[in-house]
């Protein structure tokens, strides 16, 4: 996979991934549930599997009972469009500083599907697998 597509349709997917993962770090969940579609969206990983917004935004919500503070770094690694439809894959890192005062650290790979809706890139399917762990100290 590359980036391939058009240009504006890229830079729109690469917003979307700027605004996910800005709203993790500020831990603004309304925001964040909004970069999934309406309809169909799932979000899954070595954890949980969840399918639909309700379910996803509980798991967010689940997570969040023990997060006191979050760094959510992407890079955007391929973005292919076609159409109203995408996938790309972007690799992420994330810091979290948990209310018990210690740092958990990982890196992990998202492969994504996205659907284009009113003129708007969304989340249909995020797949996140971890890469590296450092437990928390």
């Amino acid at each position: 996979m590359a980036f391939t597509g058009p240009i504006e349709d890229r830079l729109a997917i690469h917003d979307l991934y700027g605004t996910a993962a800005d709203c993790s770090s500020r831990g603004a969940a309304d925001e964040w549930i909004d970069t999934y579609a309406d309809e169909g969206c799932e979000w899954n990983t070595h954890f949980f599997r969840r399918a639909g917004k309700e379910a996803i935004r509980g798991q967010w919500d689940e997570l969040w009972t023990g997060f006191e503070k979050v760094a959510f770094f992407g890079t955007v690694g391929a973005i292919e469009v076609d159409g109203d439809r995408a996938t790309a894959r972007c690799t992420a890192r994330e810091v979290i500083r948990l209310k018990d005062g210690k740092v958990f650290k990982l890196a992990g790979l998202y492969r994504d599907q996205l659907v284009k809706i009113g003129g708007e890139w969304k989340f249909t399917v995020r797949d996140y697998e971890p890469l590296v762990f450092e437990d928390p100290v």
